[in-house]
């Protein structure tokens, strides 16, 4: 359940968001306890698991990891962060992550496969 005022649940509008709350938190609100890939304004990529979020948009993640990716190589590296508090005016954009995406639901054309951190991490350095 998000966090808004530590009372009662909010009451349900016409539309069935809770009431009180800005159009865009219909969005979070379905994706409690979903695992989100998050792009923040500094271009990292976090993904982890949202447990709650509050008006201001500030996410609670657990079992954040910040994903690097190397595209053109088709390869990625996790890089475990734990449980996270991001401010909402950090985050530029959201998705769930497909369960089934990794265990054949993806064409084999669009998945990544897991690389060293170390070696996609000397590969960053080397694109910049």
């Amino acid at each position: 359940r998000p966090v808004f005022d530590g009372g009662e649940p909010p009451a349900k509008s016409a539309g069935g968001r809770a009431a009180g709350l800005p159009h865009w938190a219909s969005n979070l609100q379905d994706s409690l306890d979903k695992q989100l890939l998050i792009i923040l304004r500094d271009d990292r990529k976090l993904v982890g698991w949202l447990r709650t979020f509050d008006q201001f948009a500030n996410l609670l993640l657990e079992h954040t990891v910040e994903r690097h990716i190397l595209m053109d190589e088709r390869k990625y590296a996790d890089v475990y962060l734990g449980t996270m508090l991001v401010r909402g005016e950090n985050v530029c954009l959201f998705g769930e992550i497909d369960p089934d995406w990794d265990s054949g639901g993806a064409p084999e054309s669009a998945r990544l496969q897991e690389a060293p951190l170390a070696e996609v991490l000397r590969r960053e350095a080397e694109i910049e």
